[in-house]
C-alpha cells in the first residue's frame, strides 16, 4: 500500500481502474468521472476525432460513449455513443439525472436512471442561457445546476429543466473574472469552486457568484497551479486540484494551504489491463522489452476527479488511458503503523 501522510491526514492508493480500448472494459481518454452513492461510477470516454486522410476524415466507430461501472473495476455496460460530438463533463443531480456538456453542440444533455436521454438544451452565442464550448458542470443540493461557459469566461447556473437563473463572469485575471475556466464543484455548504484554467489558479465562489477566495496563487513557485483541469471537495474541506500542466494533483486545506501533492501510483496494472494483456501475448511481450518502466504509475495529464461522499478520490488520468483512486483515512494519527 503506499501512503501519503501529512497533518494528521492520509491518503492511500488503492488501486487503478480500465485500460485503453475504443469500447467495453477499458478507455479512450477518460474525460470525466462521477459516482452515485450506491457504489457506481460513469466515466466519459472522449475519443480523439476521426484522423484526416487528404483533407477528409476516415470512416471510424464513434468511441464517444459514457460508461457505467462499479466503482471497485467492474464493467457494466456504454450509452450516448449517438448523443455526443465532443464531451467535456459529467455530473448527477440529487434526483439521479446525469448530465454532460458538449462543446462542439453547445448543449447539456440529460440522462434518466435507465440511462437515457430525456433532455437537453443550449444554443451558440453570448446571450443568458446560450453556450460557448460549456465545459466543467455540477448541481448543488437544491438541485441547481452550474455550468462553465468556457469560451465566454463565465459561470451559468441553471434550474435541472435548463432554465436560466444567474451569471458571472467575464474575461480577465482580477477576482471574479475567467479565462478558459474549465472544472467546477460544489460543496455540502453549497459554495462553488471554479478551476480556471488560463489564470492558473482555482476561485471559490457563494452560489450567487460573490467572490471569497483563490487557490494556488499565493503558493511557492514550484507549488503555484499549472492550468488547473477540474476540482473536487471531501467532507472535510479539503479541496482537490487536478494540476493538468504539473501532471499533478495538489491538496489544500479550507484556507487555501497547500497540504501535499499526488503523482500517481498505479505501478500495477488494473484488473481489465491484466485480462487484456492474457490475451494479447504480443502487447505484454513489448511492455517486458522496454527498458525504462519508472514512469508507468505516474499521471500523466490528470483531467477530472471526484470525491465520493466517503472520501474515496477517483481521478481520469487521461493520457494513460486509466483511473487511479485513492482512499482517505480520517483521524489518522501514527503513520508508521499503516505502512
Amino acid at each position: 500500500m503506499l501512503t501519503t501522510t501529512v497533518q494528521g491526514r492520509t491518503w492511500n492508493f488503492s488501486h487503478a481502474i480500465g485500460h485503453l480500448s475504443g469500447s467495453a472494459e477499458g478507455f479512450l481518454f477518460p474525460y470525466s468521472v462521477v459516482t452515485t452513492d450506491s457504489g457506481f461510477m460513469y466515466v466519459l470516454s472522449r475519443a480523439p476525432d476521426p484522423k484526416e486522410d487528404d483533407g477528409n476524415k476516415r470512416s471510424q466507430p464513434n468511441f464517444k460513449r459514457i460508461g457505467k461501472w462499479k466503482l471497485e473495476d467492474e464493467y457494466i455496460s456504454d450509452f450516448a455513443q449517438n448523443d455526443i460530438v465532443w464531451p467535456v463533463s459529467l455530473a448527477f443531480d440529487e434526483k439521479g439525472f446525469l448530465y454532460c456538456t458538449d462543446e462542439i453542440k453547445n448543449m447539456v444533455l440529460k440522462y434518466n436512471s435507465e440511462d437515457q436521454k430525456v433532455f437537453e438544451w443550449g444554443v451558440e452565442g453570448s446571450a443568458e442561457g446560450q453556450f460557448s464550448k460549456p465545459a466543467g458542470i455540477a448541481s448543488d443540493l437544491a438541485g441547481h445546476l452550474y455550468v462553465v461557459d468556457a469560451g465566454n469566461h463565465r459561470i451559468q447556473k441553471f434550474t435541472s429543466d435548463g432554465e436560466f437563473i444567474h451569471s458571472w463572469g467575464e474575461f480577465g485575471s482580477e477576482r471574479g473574472q475567467f479565462n478558459d475556466p474549465w472544472g467546477i464543484t460544489v460543496d455540502s455548504q453549497g459554495f462553488v469552486y471554479v478551476a480556471d484554467w488560463g489564470n492558473d489558479r482555482v476561485q471559490k465562489f457563494t452560489g450567487d457568484g460573490e467572490w471569497l477566495q483563490n487557490f494556488g496563487v499565493s503558493s511557492p513557485d514550484a507549488l503555484r497551479l499549472n492550468h488547473p483541469s477540474d476540482v473536487a471537495v471531501d467532507s472535510e474541506g479539503d479541496v482537490y486540484v487536478t494540476d493538468w500542466g504539473n501532471k499533478k494533483v495538489q491538496i489544500f486545506d479550507s484556507d487555501g494551504e497547500i497540504l501535499t501533492s499526488l503523482y500517481g501510483d498505479a505501478t500495477e496494472f488494473s484488473r481489465s489491463a491484466q485480462n487484456f494483456l492474457e490475451v494479447n501475448q504480443d502487447y505484454y511481450k513489448a511492455f517486458k522489452r522496454a527498458k525504462d518502466k519508472s514512469a508507468i504509475g505516474l499521471f500523466a495529464r490528470p483531467t477530472s476527479i471526484n470525491v465520493t461522499k466517503d472520501d474515496r478520490i477517483i481521478i481520469c488520468d487521461a493520457t494513460r488511458q486509466r483511473l487511479q483512486v485513492y482512499d482517505k483515512e480520517k483521524g489518522y494519527m501514527d503513520p508508521e503503523y499503516n505502512l
